[in-house]
């Protein structure tokens, strides 16, 4: 067996959370300070009514990021790697320690009404609503085990080309959209923008994708009324577009590399 050390830089927001029933409720659960949004507007602080934690050790008992011990599960990061559900591969890969500082509370920014002309646009997807997410530009370093059999760059490779699919995919999509006529400039500037930073990443050999939403969306909409929910679901037809401001990018995306490999059995 062999041990890798390997480092990960963050290249947009990253969302790693637990089950929904974690979330904490303002009002209900115990809140030990505001959960304010991270802005850099100090006149735009604003706060929100439910909070989904990133992965913490310990109970999820009180909203108290001044006092966390955040920490990327490994199991994150393996999933990230097997993209290609390659089940014959057995990765075991340790927890990563998180700094508090590199967390922030943000709203999520979707494209909604995209075949609605005069109404698309990015917008808060629920904004009473706030998710705690890596920062863009962190750097995680972190410790996996492989068999000696297996080589870390094919595992890298493979990663990569899962992730370039998926972001030729959206390239694609964001091609498409640009084609039509919508009523708001800002809208067409920001696909621009985001397209322009995914070309970018098409051709790099260590882009993964780590974390995700899809479960944590569902949450969030099986919470909403089922009025606000319906027309939610009815305007948003296509593939979901969210957009870390910061970056001009999907979150979740991060780049890795290997830093040395060590024969321990």
């Amino acid at each position: 067996m062999k041990k890798i050390t390997y480092t990960m830089k963050f290249l947009s927001s990253t969302i790693v959370s637990p089950r929904a029933g974690q979330a904490f409720y303002y009002g209900i659960d115990t809140f030990c300070r505001e959960p304010v949004l991270c802005s850099s507007d100090p006149k735009g602080a604003k706060t929100v009514k439910v909070v989904y934690p990133f992965y913490q050790y310990g109970m999820y008992e009180k909203y108290d990021p001044d006092h966390a011990e955040y920490y990327l599960p490994g199991s994150s990061v393996k999933g990230a790697l097997l993209q290609k559900n390659n089940k014959k591969i057995h990765i075991m890969a340790d927890d990563i320690p998180v700094a508090r500082e590199r967390i922030v509370l943000k709203n999520l920014e979707k494209a909604q009404y995209v075949d609605e002309y005069n109404d698309a646009d990015f917008k808060l997807f629920f904004g009473n609503v706030g998710v705690e997410m890596l920062k863009a530009g962190s750097v995680l370093s972190g410790d996996l085990y492989l068999e000696d059999d297996i080589a870390f760059e094919e595992i890298l490779e493979d990663a990569n080309s899962a992730a370039t699919a998926k972001i030729r995919q959206m390239c694609r999509y964001l091609e498409t959209l640009m084609k039509n006529e919508y009523k708001s400039v800002e809208f067409k500037k920001e696909l621009k923008q985001m397209l322009e930073k995914l070309y970018s990443l098409e051709k790099r050999k260590s882009i993964i994708l780590i974390g995700g939403y899809k479960g944590l969306l569902h949450s969030i909409l099986l919470k909403a009324d089922r009025k606000t929910k319906k027309r939610h679901e009815n305007s948003e037809k296509g593939r979901g577009i969210f957009l870390d401001r910061e970056t001009d990018l999907p979150h979740g995306l991060a780049s890795i590399r290997c830093e040395s490999e060590v024969q321990i059995l």
